[in-house]
């Protein structure tokens, strides 16, 4: 048993050590991976769900209880370790199984432990985070005896600590209630496309993968600059925010100079140019582009015309776009207490007054149907009529949540709304549906009848 002291080691090292004899627990975006059922195509599909329910898709770690706890006990710094954490535990997690789902066929495969394979994910982390350095690590020992002992892994760890500070989170912003850097998700997507492609061995150079993260930063700036001009006017507020932005890239001076200086023109339409076509950095881009046209708290829907063009050119159907935006209101309407930048905004109230009506009068039109299937549905039809006279238990509340989002989302007019947390629909269908179906306990305030 290797012993750890934690006032010479770093707090990076401390999670390494912890996650050594821990492994990961599966999180439901890849419960199916365990199975066998997913392959490499299903990758971004799953990172995808993953990191839009952590927060980082959007710049907003979403920084649970137990999460938290776990930075404090492994001491990470006090404002940033919660984001940090968050970053570490998703990068971790999801590179560990799409490696293990890509070398599943190797003949070697029975020889590599869960260590061995997390080792193996340090060094990838290492080899791309801090580019040009070499560092000549032992493979063939235990993780956590290169941890206790080997000065050259912790030497680098501590620099990679340096790295994460100043690239995953912001300088004077705490882990709880602000946006995390807005750029953190591409840094995260952009290693593990890089570790996909070495999943077998470490074959190529990280610099390409690099100068495509670097690339599509740029570009994003850029078409935010488009989509704050669209309505002929920049005010103080987006400015700022777009210059907050341009830092947050990453870029070099003299390119950071450049885009600063974009801002004071217009772009149009026509001059915007995306090199970056695959599903998962479109919806990353377009959510985005929904949160920018909130900020400046006016009208929330008056650059909703560019968004829909620029979603066309990144090959996203009209069905696709609205699914996002009501993506992005789920977001919120679970998460708002950690959007600081946009509470008491009027936009904001505006864009979920307006996906609230739309699903109210898309659940009115439909009651028939669901009542048909919550008929047809034994278990739910039960727990129903029980709540009637008796009070349910936690789980027993949460199963009928459960499947009345899974009732909704076999009705094509509802499917697109039917998201994993039901932050929009739940609460829709609990005080729409019939009082005679639905107990009391399940009833809020009215629902306008608009």
């Amino acid at each position: 048993m290797f012993s750890l002291n934690y006032r010479k080691s770093g707090w990076l090292n401390r999670y390494l050590f912890f996650r050594a004899s821990t492994p990961f627990e599966l999180t439901e975006p890849y419960l199916e991976f365990s199975e066998g059922d997913f392959g490499a195509e299903n990758f971004d599909d799953c990172l995808y769900a993953e990191v839009k329910e952590n927060g980082i898709l959007f710049g907003c770690p979403v920084i649970s209880t137990p999460l938290q706890n776990l930075a404090k006990k492994l001491n990470f710094p006090e404002q940033q370790g919660g984001t940090i954490l968050l970053y570490l535990e998703t990068l971790f997690s999801v590179a560990l199984i799409e490696n293990q789902s890509l070398t599943s066929n190797s003949p070697d495969e029975d020889s590599f432990s869960y260590q061995t394979r997390l080792l193996k994910i340090i060094l990838l982390a290492l080899k791309y985070y801090l580019p040009g350095s070499f560092y000549r690590i032992r493979q063939d020992a235990a993780l956590q005896e290169l941890l206790a002992k080997n000065e050259t892994l912790n030497g680098a760890l501590k620099k990679l600590e340096r790295v994460l500070l100043d690239s995953v989170t912001l300088q004077g912003y705490s882990s709880l209630g602000n946006r995390q850097n807005n750029f953190a998700f591409s840094k995260l997507y952009f290693f593990l496309l890089w570790a996909r492609e070495n999943a077998d061995n470490e074959t190529s150079a990280p610099a390409s993968f690099h100068e495509m993260d670097m690339q599509l930063r740029e570009e994003m700036i850029v078409i935010f600059t488009a989509l704050i001009w669209a309505d002929d006017y920049v005010d103080s507020t987006e400015r700022q925010v777009l210059e907050k932005y341009i830092f947050q890239t990453g870029l070099d001076e003299a390119k950071q100079k450049e885009l600063a200086l974009r801002i004071n023109e217009p772009v149009k339409i026509e001059d915007l140019h995306s090199s970056f076509t695959s599903f998962i950095i479109a919806g990353y881009l377009v959510e985005q582009l929904i949160l920018l046209s909130l900020i400046d708290n006016q009208e929330a829907w008056q650059e909703r015309e560019l968004i829909e063009k620029i979603s066309r050119q990144l090959g996203l159907s009209s069905e696709k776009l609205e699914q996002l935006y009501c993506s992005v209101a789920e977001f919120f309407s679970v998460h708002n207490e950690r959007l600081e930048f946009l509470k008491n905004n009027a936009a904001v109230k505006q864009f979920q007054d307006y996906m609230n009506d739309k699903v109210v009068k898309l659940v009115k039109k439909n009651v028939a149907n669901i009542m048909n299937e919550i008929k047809e549905t034994k278990e739910l039809s039960e727990l129903l009529v029980k709540a009637t006279t008796q009070p349910l238990t936690a789980r027993e509340k949460q199963k009928v949540q459960e499947q009345l989002l899974d009732i909704a989302r076999s009705i094509p007019a509802l499917a697109i709304f039917a998201l994993p947390g039901g932050g929009i629909l739940l609460p829709v269908l609990i005080k729409v549906l019939p009082f005679n179906i639905l107990p009391s306990s399940f009833q809020e305030a009215p629902v306008s009848s608009q």
